[in-house]
């Protein structure tokens, strides 16, 4: 098919009259878009020409950019509905706007980091007063996450002003989609609630227990295994295996991924689902069994556990772990309160000149290793273990 001149023309007044672009930019579009459509159907050019569009604006191209700032905006409400609609039903947003509003992949995603990135999307279900109450920017949020299995990623984005959810898993079908279909995600005032429904079969809990000259070490990992969980190995180096697999087949992970403003905090009741944080944070409280916490700055951390490892970067304010099986790491401890319990297991600690008040380390079977408490009267340190080492 051939374009005449007036054919063009048209179809930059279109551009310019429908997105508001500038006339560089919606020149750069119509020539682009009549170079595809030469060589194809017209439905299809349309997706074509997308696709191409957004390979333009990762080439840096100013026009590209122009173009899909201004077809977003013009957009964006009813990619907000979607969007909303997603996260509530614990879908992934960017399929369901790809599915939707008939996006190209990358377009989606784009518009997802629009979304998230401080324009004002609530993650609450719809209701009969939502959508009239714009939320107030800079405020913190508490995310109060269940989630039995899985991991739960928590990212705070100090550009965003309100909290967001996805639940997701890479499975088509099976427990693990069900379970992230049936889940909620609900935004309340402060906090932002997502539950993560009880995936049905047995929790696949592997522990091995090690004992030796350097005394008893405890490793665990856990899943969600569909058959049956028996038996107790012991071999002949002494390694304990309690819950052996027979059966069944692996359920990929549930994934709950949390955006939070600044200064924000995080609850979360698991069983074998970790925790990993990206971010400061203002608080963290941990409830699990089998779960490990992963976090870098934290000003308040809390941990009732079973079996688990826990790494902070840093604590500012205060800590308090009880955990049965498990490590503790924290590189840098500033606070005015440390309370760190390990039945079978380590401590590492290190110990800031800002650091004040008490620190209580206890262990049965491991070894308590504190940085930076020598000489420091203004520290009142217990530390305890019955089958291991303490460093000061």
């Amino acid at each position: 098919m051939q374009f005449t001149d007036d054919m063009r023309n048209e179809l930059v007044r279109d551009f310019r009259t429908e997105f508001g672009v500038s006339e560089p930019t919606a020149t750069m579009a119509t020539g682009l878009f009549l170079t595809i459509a030469v060589s194809m159907p017209r439905a299809q050019a349309q997706d074509e020409f997308q696709k191409a569009v957004m390979q333009m604006v990762a080439q840096g191209e100013s026009w590209a950019k122009e173009l899909v700032q201004a077809m977003l905006g013009k957009d964006l409400p009813g990619y907000r509905a979607t969007y909303q609609r997603a996260i509530t039903s614990g879908q992934d947003p960017a399929t369901e706007l790809a599915r939707e509003h008939t996006l190209p992949a990358a377009a989606a995603a784009e518009v997802v980091t629009l979304l998230t990135s401080g324009t004002g999307v609530s993650t609450a279900k719809p209701g009969a007063d939502q959508g009239q109450q714009e939320m107030p920017s800079g405020r913190p949020f508490l995310a109060d996450v269940t989630c039995r299995d899985g991991v739960v990623k928590v990212t705070v984005d100090p550009r965003a002003t309100v909290p967001s959810a996805i639940v997701r898993t890479d499975d088509k079908t099976g427990p693990s989609a069900d379970a992230v279909r049936d889940s909620t995600v609900s935004l309340k005032g402060d906090r932002l609630t997502v539950n993560v429904p009880d995936i049905d079969g047995v929790g696949g809990v592997t522990q091995i227990i090690s004992t030796g000259r350097g005394g008893t070490h405890v490793y665990q990992s856990a899943g969600t295994v569909y058959g049956s969980v028996t038996g107790v190995t012991i071999d002949r180096n002494g390694n304990m295996t309690i819950g052996g697999v027979s059966g069944g087949a692996v359920s990929s992970p549930i994934e709950v991924l949390v955006t939070l403003p600044a200064g924000s905090g995080v609850k979360v009741d698991s069983h074998n689902a970790n925790l990993e944080v990206d971010g400061p944070l203002a608080a963290l409280r941990m409830d699990t069994h089998n779960g490990h916490v992963l976090a870098g700055v934290v000003g308040k951390a809390q941990i009732d556990g079973h079996n688990g490892h826990y790494t902070f970067e840093a604590i500012q304010t205060s800590v308090d772990i009880d955990s049965h099986n498990g490590h503790a790491v924290i590189g840098s401890y500033s606070g005015s309160d440390a309370r760190v319990i390990i039945h079978n297991g380590s401590l590492q600690l290190s110990v800031t000149p800002r650091a004040t008040g008490r620190i209580d380390a206890r262990s049965h079977n491991g070894s308590i290793h504190l940085r930076g408490t020598q000489g420091r009267h203004d520290l009142e340190v217990r530390t305890s273990t019955r089958n291991g080492s303490v460093i000061k």
